[in-house]
């Protein structure tokens, strides 16, 4: 798993103001409004045998089946409900919301 070319992407920095866009979801929530629910962003995914997986160590590099430009996703529950773009929110990443599914 050495031999990928590797380099460092640049993500643009979040200015923090949100753009006014259609809510994903347009009901009164009074009843549910409180209630957590976990997000997860997908980026991608690959397949590697149990070998390669066993004998990764650190710097090793995993290729995923994603272009850098492509859209990810956010899940929940594991079902897509928007794409979007990743970029620095401060030193975390953060999801700008492009597309609601």
């Amino acid at each position: 798993m050495s031999d990928l070319s590797v380099a460092t992407i640049e993500l643009d920095e979040s200015d923090g103001l949100a753009v006014e866009g259609t809510p994903l979801v347009e009901r009164n929530l009074s009843m549910l409004g409180h209630v957590k629910v976990r997000v997860d962003v997908h980026l991608g995914s690959t397949e590697i045998s149990v070998q390669e997986l066993f004998s990764l160590s650190r710097g090793d590099v995993v290729s995923l089946d994603t272009d850098l430009d492509a859209p990810v996703s956010l899940l929940l529950e594991g079902k897509p409900i928007a794409r979007g773009q990743l970029v620095a929110a401060g030193d975390c990443f953060g999801l700008k919301i492009t597309e609601i599914l």
